[in-house]
C-alpha cells in the first residue's frame, strides 16, 4: 500500500519561488553595485585639435532694414530703390546667407498695399525672417470731468 502514494499519475513539480527570489536578489545586487555616473571626457582617450582663437567662420549678417518711403519706393541704407530692384537685392542677400532677416519700417500713415508690396518682394526672394517694428500706442488722457 505504500507504493500506491507515489504513483505514476503524479507529475514532477518544480517550485519557481526560490528561482525568482534569486533572480530578483541578483538584480538588486547588480543595480546597487553598478556605478551610475555621467561619462566624463577623461574616460576616453581622444586627442582633439586645438586652436588659438576659436570663432565662427562666418558671422550671421544683420537684418536688412527696408524703409518704405512712398508707394513703390523703398530705401535700403542711403539707396532708394523700386520694388523690382528690392527683389533683386533681397535675392542676392538670400544667396549669400540662407537665413537672411529683413526689418520693414515705414510711416504709420502709409497704406496697407505698400506694406503688402514689400512683403511680396520678400516672399519672391525667399526671405521668411521678416520683422515689423512697432511702437506702443500712447494711452489717450481721460476726458476732464465737468465741473472740475
Amino acid at each position: 500500500m505504500l507504493t500506491r502514494t507515489h504513483g505514476a499519475d503524479d507529475l514532477p513539480h518544480i517550485n519557481m519561488t526560490p528561482m525568482v527570489d534569486v533572480v530578483l536578489c541578483l538584480l538588486v545586487f547588480f543595480m546597487a553595485a553598478t556605478r551610475l555616473y555621467d561619462w566624463d571626457e577623461k574616460e576616453f582617450d581622444v586627442s582633439v585639435p586645438e586652436v588659438a582663437d576659436a570663432a565662427p567662420l562666418t558671422a550671421a549678417p544683420d537684418d536688412l532694414t527696408l524703409t518704405i518711403l512712398a508707394p513703390g519706393k523703398v530705401a535700403i541704407g542711403d539707396e532708394t530703390l523700386d520694388l523690382d530692384s528690392i527683389t533683386r537685392v533681397l535675392k542676392a542677400a538670400k544667396a549669400r546667407y540662407g537665413d537672411q532677416g529683413v526689418m520693414i519700417r515705414g510711416d504709420a500713415k502709409l497704406g496697407y498695399q505698400d506694406l503688402a508690396d514689400v512683403l511680396s518682394a520678400c516672399h519672391s526672394a525667399g526671405i521668411r525672417n521678416v520683422n515689423l517694428p512697432v511702437r506702443r500706442r500712447e494711452e489717450p488722457s481721460p476726458p476732464a470731468k465737468p465741473g472740475s
